[in-house]
């Protein structure tokens, strides 16, 4: 039986009756809130795994809340708004988005994604721990180490690092990591990779301007580079 919890955050009423009977439907448990700051509270309390976030909230901006959630929680998140505009979806990337749907959207449609994104969210990496250097990454624990530190990286990141790594000295294109990561109805493109593949670089390489791990390999993709 799915158990994951949900946590929407939206302010419109009809909006929020939808998507809660949706995925409730769909044997998820719901939780709402219809503010940053019960969204919050909600995030603190209720430790979801899944996170639908409205852009434009009462009480602020649904981008302030998806910073506040990053430093605590690695749940996925998937905006939910009316902008198309691909700057504002970069945005939303960059403070740790993991997908993005605008309004009006089908049901069926987000639902789809739901499923698609918590199904990426495990590796099937068979080794647990893999000691790269200076880097430590936990397959188990979904967490990144470096000097012994964890790093704060956004689910998306710890996907693109996983696969790379599954992959490793193999030149992986942009549409493979596209297909893999975002699974092939995702919202983003090659610009969406190189964005994260940046943030990524600048978290875990010594000097990210000449990383020593993560390649470009120009006109085919990326390479995780390492001796196994």
């Amino acid at each position: 039986m799915v158990n994951e919890k949900i946590l929407i955050v939206e302010d419109d009423i009809d909006i929020m009756e939808v998507l809660s009977l949706t995925i409730a439907n769909a044997n998820y448990l719901v939780f709402k809130a219809s503010s940053i700051y019960e969204g919050w509270k909600a995030v603190i309390k209720e430790e979801p795994d899944l996170i639908l976030l409205d852009v434009n909230l009462p009480d602020g901006n649904g981008f302030e809340l998806a910073r506040r959630v990053r430093e605590v929680s690695n749940a996925i998140i998937i905006f939910v708004t009316v902008n198309h505009l691909i700057d504002h979806k970069l945005e939303g990337f960059e403070v740790g988005a993991d997908d993005y749907i605008t309004k009006p959207f089908i049901p069926k449609e987000l639902l789809a994604r739901i499923q698609a994104n918590l199904k990426r969210k495990t590796t099937s990496i068979r080794n647990p721990i893999l000691h790269i250097d200076n880097l430590v990454i936990h397959f188990d624990e979904k967490n990144v180490y470096k000097n012994g530190k964890r790093l704060n990286l956004f689910t998306k990141e710890k996907l693109l690092l996983f696969f790379l790594i599954e992959h490793a000295n193999k030149v992986i294109s942009v549409d493979q990591l596209i297909d893999n990561v975002w699974g092939q109805d995702g919202v983003t493109d090659s610009k969406t990779v190189s964005v994260h593949i940046s943030t990524l670089r600048r978290k875990i390489e010594d000097v990210p301007a000449k990383p020593k791990w993560i390649q470009t390999v120009r006109g085919f993709g990326y390479q995780f580079v390492y001796k196994k």
